[in-house]
């Protein structure tokens, strides 16, 4: 077997698609233990930190982006800045594989015995951190202005338009982020008690002492750090905090409405209830498992099961809004597109999941927090392609329409259907060519398809044709 064969079967799509389960299922794992649903020891500390490293930013990394980029070669070939910007998220994200690497250098060395507990290379982390935010936003404005772009050529477009508010209000967000928990929260050490044992713990408890809100606690044999909110800015952070909801919001009316028009496409006709079904349902998950719906106080019983509830509603979210694409998208037969839902599935999926756990935990909270880069890129990359693809469909439907009315009525007869057939799709031909030469993005309308819908238009044309005969009699 030679090399390029081996890079292909390990790019390819059913790899990809176990890859990124399988970084699914780490990041879950990630989220739990930064939330204390589950309690990991030092040792399962750093297994799991190790295989968040080694097959989120290694391995993993490398197979996602190589079947990215074997997918997006015609739109990369044909546009310069999202070439730019999928070599730019590539080596970002094996920069930040270099910094995790030393972490889990540094802390084998210096610290092993109290391994996700050190904090000797907070600032390693941190830059990895602010790095992983910047380029998110960065990636996610780009991605907006595409967007938007393609809004103004067509301003009935709504998808697009959604999509671009996803886009530019996540950028946005991971902004505020940056700079709640950059700004407002500020570290302050303390000299541990003689003979403490090393331990963490998330508190977000209103301290008289600390004058605010103690938010994460790391405690090891030399210093105890707290990460500590001033009060004074506890109700401005959490007005803040419910800004996050609206990229999602746009996100599922982005998604909804990408499905309906590709259900409509083709299967003409209503969109089935069934499938507002599945889009509603991770809709009101997310609501819930956000705390926007409701806001548990720090001292409510039973706290560790409404966690466990509202973690849940937030990866049943991120899960369903994965099965909605397939759902809808099954019967999909186009290489292409399939790809394309295939990327942005990979990314839609991960997202939320990662964008909900902790960073103030300096080890594989970091880590898995810090992956909403590359899930953003393939989220976003693949939606593009994805909804640019559909938006072809439509205009190149709109024309074959068009242009088989204007046929029919110069020809005027019906048996000169096959000649309108013939005329129509090598316009349409043409018309998906020029479509594919200025975005690079291929279109999911085949040669028969064409051939089929115009024969369903050449029908009705025909019967409203004889229709209008026998009203005139």
């Amino acid at each position: 077997m030679t090399y390029n064969s081996l890079v292909s079967i390990l790019t390819s799509r059913r790899v990809s698609i176990c890859t990124a389960a399988v970084i699914i299922v780490l990041i879950i794992l990630d989220l739990f233990a930064t939330r204390q649903i589950i309690y990991l020891d030092n040792t399962s500390e750093i297994i799991l930190f190790i295989l968040t490293v080694v097959i989120g930013y290694g391995l993993g990394s490398w197979i996602l982006l190589e079947y990215t980029r074997r997918v997006t070669k015609d739109l990369r070939s044909k546009s310069l800045l999202i070439n730019t910007t999928h070599w730019t998220v590539t080596v970002i994200q094996f920069f930040l594989f270099a910094i995790l690497l030393f972490v889990l250098y540094n802390n084998s060395i210096n610290c092993l015995d109290y391994f996700s507990k050190c904090t000797n290379v907070r600032t390693e982390t941190t830059l990895g951190y602010v790095i992983s935010l910047i380029a998110t936003s960065i990636i996610m404005g780009i991605i907006s202005f595409k967007f938007f772009s393609w809004y103004k050529l067509n301003k009935r477009n709504f998808m697009v338009l959604f999509f671009g508010l996803a886009t530019a209000t996540f950028a946005m967000a991971m902004i505020e982020e940056g700079y709640t928990k950059l700004i407002f929260i500020y570290v302050l050490e303390e000299k541990s008690p003689s003979g403490a044992a090393p331990h963490a713990s998330f508190i977000y408890l209103n301290s008289e002492k600390y004058k605010g809100e103690i938010q994460y606690k790391v405690v090891n044999p030399d210093t105890t750090s707290l990460w500590i909110l001033p009060s004074s800015l506890v109700s401005l952070k959490n007005t803040l905090d419910y800004l996050v909801a609206l990229p999602y919001v746009f996100t599922w009316l982005g998604v909804a409405t990408l499905l309906r028009q590709y259900y409509k496409s083709i299967k003409p006709g209503k969109f089935p209830i069934a499938f507002w079904i599945v889009l509603a349902i991770p809709l009101v998950l997310y609501l819930i498992g956000s705390g926007l719906i409701i806001s548990l106080p720090a001292d409510i019983p039973y706290r560790f099961y409404f966690r466990l509830i509202f973690r849940g509603g937030t990866i049943a979210s991120s899960l369903l809004f994965g099965l909605a694409f397939y759902v809808a998208t099954r019967n999909v037969t186009t290489v292409k597109v399939r790809d394309y839902l295939t990327i942005s599935a990979m990314g839609i999926i991960p997202i939320g999941i990662a964008n909900e756990i902790s960073a103030l935990q300096q080890t594989y909270g970091v880590a898995a927090h810090s992956l909403v880069f590359l899930f953003s890129y393939l989220f976003v990359i693949g939606l593009y392609s994805l909804a640019i693809s559909i938006a072809h469909d439509s205009a190149l439907r709109k024309s074959i329409r068009k242009s088989t009315a204007e046929l029919f009525g110069d020809m005027g007869t019906a048996q000169m259907e096959q000649e309108i057939l013939g005329r129509i799709r090598k316009l349409a031909q043409s018309k998906k060519q020029d479509l594919e030469d200025q975005s690079g993005i291929s279109s999911s309308v085949t040669i028969e398809a064409i051939r089929e819908y115009t024969k369903l238009i050449v029908t009705e044309l025909q019967r409203k044709k004889d229709s209008h005969k026998t009203d005139s009699r």
